[in-house]
């Protein structure tokens, strides 16, 4: 286990060294991946859903657009960059509409957490493509990807829970000690 301090206090911690790991499909883990559809810039029109490309920032979303006829939108899933940026993936908890250079992924029950552990082993891969050599539907398939295992040597879907819970604590807790050390520079109390 590891041990992180927050606040003069330690914690131990999940580690990924004392899991077994194994490589998996990554069309396996996932219940879906579709490619967007090509979306030419001068068909968007201004409106209200992001609109999720092949760039590294901004969790991909390159504008907002309005839903055209046609258009596949996507939710709740991982958006993987195919091209440009390619190898770039982020969680996308809101709808969105996706251009031909994604791929969204999505596992049915997946939280928030397991999502974010599966963008952080996806993007292991991207040291695999280039500008030269993108992601296509071929080299999709043949992708695989590490994930800890449990005793049955499936994905041990609640350690990825857990593992990244636990990281999301101690980030909150290093932001509030932060934000309270500013406070006290300043001259300030917390509210009560």
């Amino acid at each position: 286990m590891v041990a992180a301090i927050c606040s003069g206090s330690v914690m131990k911690m999940l580690s990924l060294e004392d899991r077994g790991w194994d490589s998996f499909y990554i069309v396996d883990v996932f219940d879906e991946s579709q490619r967007g559809k090509r979306l030419k810039r001068a068909d968007h029109e201004d409106g209200d859903i992001p609109y999720v490309s092949s760039t590294a920032m901004n969790n991909g979303v390159d504008g907002f657009i309005a839903k055209a006829d046609g258009c596949r939108t996507f939710e709740d899933c991982i958006s993987l960059n195919n091209s440009g940026s390619v190898g770039k993936a982020f969680y996308e908890p809101f709808e969105f509409v996706a251009s031909d250079h994604i791929t969204h992924l999505k596992k049915d029950g997946a939280t928030e957490e397991q999502y974010l552990f599966l963008k952080a082993v996806i993007e292991m891969q991207s040291v695999n493509f280039s500008f030269n050599r993108e992601i296509n539907d071929e080299r999709l398939n043949r992708m695989k990807i590490m994930l800890p295992v449990n005793t049955l040597g499936e994905p041990d879907w609640q350690f990825m829970d857990d593992y990244i819970k636990e990281r999301k604590e101690v980030l909150i807790k290093k932001q509030i000690a932060f934000l309270e050390q500013e406070i006290k520079a300043i001259g300030g109390g917390l509210p009560s």
